[in-house]
């Protein structure tokens, strides 16, 4: 089986030699071997099975006693076509993978279940790879010497700054069109770390300087011994490294060493910033959350599907898998820099509408078109309804060459590429990786004065998402919907040529199988709705941020007579300020009512009786928005007063106490025996 992590789908450049000269005016691609094998598992069927929810052997499976695990049920479906079949783990509540025996394909396996009255859907479990290095045809020209630097510019994380104006005299080659101006970004929000993305790739090195301390536990969902190191399902999503030896993923394939992909898409994201160490992040304080799901031969569809889903929280161990608990930190958005080719399979479809509208955003690589093939079409899940599928740029705003394209796309962001002559690469993308070729080492950066350039849509990607993190930062209620919208709405548009050019690239085209365009000028239909620019992104999630606000009472139960005070905190969102208050109650008016103004922050509720009144508090902010809070007050009794005690003796007859009243008592009761007596006489 071929080696897809490194030939179909992995983005990063990493440990690459340089070679030769390139000429001026082409972008380079990353080194992508063009796939000749299957993705299917090479020891025998393997496919996702899911139940009809109605069907009998669901309700029969939903009748049954004891603790659910989900389905486990591949014997008796062997059994209805005359299989012998083996259960695989469960995805979730109706779904589980099932193998077939050593001679039978997956795909032959799928279409034999699929037609089964029982099955709703059954598809190939396929491996999926880190999206890889393409094999643009002048990528092997790297240069072999040193190249000076451009006046005014710098080869450093030049995609993070503002991006430059369109000079009206044309373009230069060392132009920074494409630059998503991350910095305009900061200058609202640095992000919240209550904001989570999880980076869903090969794991990542927890002991790195620069994500020590921003990586949250993650978990580990390559399942397969065929998926090598670090296979079986468990809390560790450090990456063992996915280096491989010679043949180990198929026939044929030369020994690849590691490429600490996900450690380098994780950094894009989160990497710590402004702390005087290495690199800065677009995401800058958001937290991340590494799920492995890629090893040295790449990683199965239920696998990175199982870790899509634990990575949202919405895993159930009382359906599923037992052993994977709940993720006690669910992100609202997932970075996704692998996939493979084809069209988006039923499984992920599932699981991306569960995700959508759990208000989890998937953020996805276009994937890297390959020049000896001719293909630049969109592969899988970035062609999958409901996510955000992200193609690359080069500096100047054209599609970098290696860059797929389509109608799938939603938006465009650099993806790094090498125009110079000579010398190191002048645009890669900053990441941090390892210095180690196998096993973990000591963390360092693949920058361009090394032989490790970073270049790729994986890296277009994690850009993307982490400046989603920066828009829920400053407005958590968006969803899924409003931030593509925001993205997309909010970038800028692509340029008409290409920089420094005597000889302009074409209009990009809708892709077919047959063609290979390289560098093209990007529009609308092919390359998403613009370029990144994520301060404008920030700044109009922010415009369209309604006010926070709470309310604190005085005394809640409250006493009945009383006057109850409340409390409103209102924050403003960072582009606005609170401009009114207005109080108002919204139930108990029988028992309750506004004392004094009902305009500011602090109002006042008089109770004359017993119950439950409800006051709301509605601000307005200056973007025009508001928003509501109500608070539940209850009003009891006032206790009883104590009885008065009894008056005082005086004039010398001393204290009218207990004693002096029990005395007259037993005075009258003689008394009146007495009289008895008397008138018996």
């Amino acid at each position: 089986m071929r080696r897809f992590l490194r030939h179909l789908t992995l983005l990063a450049c990493a440990a690459l030699p340089l070679l030769t000269a390139l000429p001026a005016q082409a972008g380079r691609a990353p080194l992508h071997a063009a796939p000749s094998a299957s993705a299917e598992d090479p020891n025998g069927a393997r496919v996702i099975v899911k139940y009809r929810v109605q069907g009998s052997m669901m309700r029969a499976l939903s009748a049954g006693t004891g603790a659910r695990r989900g389905p486990q049920m591949a014997a008796a479906l062997g059994l209805r076509h005359g299989l012998t079949l083996t259960d695989g783990h469960v995805v979730n509540a109706s779904t589980q993978v099932v193998f077939g025996g050593p001679g039978l394909s997956s795909a032959a396996l799928a279409a034999t279940l699929a037609a089964d009255p029982e099955v709703d859907y059954a598809v190939p479990d396929l491996r999926r790879h880190a999206l890889g290095l393409p094999n643009d045809p002048l990528y092997a020209n790297w240069p072999a010497s040193a190249l000076a630097v451009p006046p005014g510019y710098t080869t450093g994380q030049w995609y993070l700054h503002a991006p430059d104006a369109m000079p009206a005299g044309g373009y230069t080659g060392a132009s920074l069109i494409a630059s998503i101006d991350a910095v305009g970004a900061w200058a609202l929000t640095t992000g919240s770390a209550s904001v989570i993305v999880a980076d869903v790739d090969t794991g990542a090195l927890y002991n790195h300087p620069d994500l020590a301390g921003k990586l949250l536990p993650g978990r580990n969902f390559v399942s397969t011994s065929s998926t090598a190191t670090g296979a079986g399902w468990s809390a560790d999503a450090s990456d063992p490294g996915d280096y491989t030896t010679a043949g180990e993923c198929g026939s044929g394939q030369a020994a690849q060493p590691s490429s600490w992909h996900g450690t380098q898409t994780s950094s894009i994201i989160g990497a710590a910033t402004n702390n005087a160490t290495g690199m800065a992040a677009v995401g800058y304080d958001v937290r991340v959350l590494p799920v492995r799901v890629l090893g040295p031969c790449g990683g199965y569809d239920s696998d990175i599907i199982a870790g899509m889903y634990w990575a949202a929280g919405l895993n159930d161990p009382n359906t599923g898998d037992p052993s994977v608990p709940v993720n006690p930190n669910p992100a609202r958005i997932i970075n996704m820099s692998l996939g493979g080719t084809g069209s988006c399979p039923a499984p992920y479809i599932t699981a991306i509408n569960d995700l959508t509208a759990a208000g989890v955003t998937v953020v996805v690589a276009a994937g890297n078109a390959d020049g000896t093939n001719g293909s630049e079409i969109v592969g899988t899940p970035a062609n999958c309804p409901g996510v955000i599928a992200v193609a690359g740029l080069r500096n100047v705003g054209t599609k970098v060459g290696y860059s797929a394209l389509g109608s799938s796309v939603a938006i465009a962001a650099p993806a790094g590429n090498c125009v110079n002559t000579s010398g190191a690469c002048i645009y890669p993308i900053l990441t941090a990786t390892d210095t180690s070729a196998t096993t973990p080492g000591a963390g360092t950066y693949s920058y361009s004065d090394t032989a490790n350039y970073a270049l790729g849509t994986s890296f277009s990607t994690p850009m993307v998402a982490g400046t989603a993190a920066l828009m829920l930062s400053v407005n958590p209620g968006l969803t899924p919907g409003q931030i593509k919208s925001m993205l997309q709405g909010s970038a800028r548009p692509f340029p008409t040529t290409s920089a420094g050019e005597a000889t302009q690239p074409a209009v990009c085209v809708q892709p077919t199988a047959q063609i290979y365009e390289g560098e093209c000028i990007c529009t609308t239909s092919t390359c998403g709705a613009g370029m990144l620019d994520a301060g404008n992104a920030v700044t109009m999630a922010a415009a369209n941020a309604p006010p926070s606000v709470a309310i604190a009472a005085s005394a809640n139960p409250a006493l009945e007579g009383n006057t109850v005070t409340l409390t409103g905190t209102a924050t403003a969102p960072v582009t606005a300020v609170i401009t009114s208050y207005q109080w108002t109650l919204t139930g108990g008016g029988t028992i309750a009512a506004l004392s004094g103004t009902t305009n500011g922050a602090t109002a006042y509720v008089e109770t004359t009786g017993t119950g439950t009144f409800t006051a709301q508090l509605t601000v307005t902010a200056s973007n025009g928005l508001a928003s509501q809070s109500s608070i539940n007050v209850t009003v009891n009794a006032a206790p009883t007063p104590a009885p008065a005690p009894a008056p005082q003796g005086g004039g010398g007859g001393g204290a009218t106490g207990p004693a002096w009243v029990l005395g007259l008592l037993a005075a009258v009761g003689l008394l009146a025996r007495a009289g008895r007596r008397a008138g018996r006489a």
